[in-house]
């Protein structure tokens, strides 16, 4: 158990008024905006607190402390992309493997095509990770990475730990998140505002996805 699990445990009993719950809730969403601005080290417990209007210290008091705090907020960004129980899902239905892997892509590009926090957040701390964030992702992304490569190993026909999964994997990864992590400014550069218009860059990453993983499995 880490410590902001354990920090948030004397929490969980306590009864919280509405007033308190809103209280709670607004400061999720001030220090999700905050963080995704300038990530978790700059960051204080009292700047979320005035951002919030809440009194100083409630952050010590609904989440135990600030790595508490962020602990809830990453929860809230890696569901905000895709949650375990919806992949588990659709990784248990009886579709066909492409079918499977384009529900999963649909659901993570329409997120990150939003550009809210959670993904503002998620993309800061891919590319510039907190320890907090590494610490996270040890628990949350394998049970999600796991089922992905099933799906890739069917489509492919190499095994889920085989070096060509990893790579399939890398590869949508990469292909669903730059266009999302770009500046747009630096992108129009490169290519027209049109082709970057979230509908039609879609399709495109999706078919451009199972093209690929098609030409590995012809050429396996």
């Amino acid at each position: 158990m880490n410590a902001s699990s354990q920090l948030s445990q004397p929490l969980a009993g306590r009864e919280i008024r509405s007033d308190g719950l809103a209280t709670r809730k607004l400061l999720l969403q001030r220090a999700g905006e905050i963080f995704a601005e300038r990530g978790y080290s700059d960051t204080t417990s009292k700047e979320i607190c005035e951002r919030a209007n809440a009194t100083v210290g409630s952050v010590n008091y609904h989440f135990g402390s600030k790595a508490g705090l962020y602990h809830e907020i990453l929860t809230d960004v890696t569901q905000y992309i895709l949650r375990l129980e919806m992949l588990e899902a659709i990784a248990a239905s009886q579709r066909p493997a492409k079918e499977k892997l384009e529900r999963i892509l649909d659901t993570v590009l329409a997120a990150q095509a939003s550009q809210d926090w959670q993904i503002r957040l998620f993309f800061r701390e891919l590319t510039s990770p907190s320890a907090e964030f590494v610490e996270y992702l040890s628990q949350d992304a394998s049970p999600k990475v796991t089922i992905i490569k099933r799906i890739l190993s069917e489509i492919v026909g190499s095994p889920a730990d085989s070096a060509i999964v990893d790579q399939c994997l890398l590869s949508m990864f990469s292909l669903c998140s730059f266009p999302y992590m770009a500046d747009a400014k630096a992108l129009e550069h490169c290519v027209s505002s049109a082709s970057c218009e979230a509908a039609t860059l879609h399709r495109h990453i999706k078919r451009f996805i199972l093209a690929g993983l098609d030409a590995h499995t012809i050429t396996r």
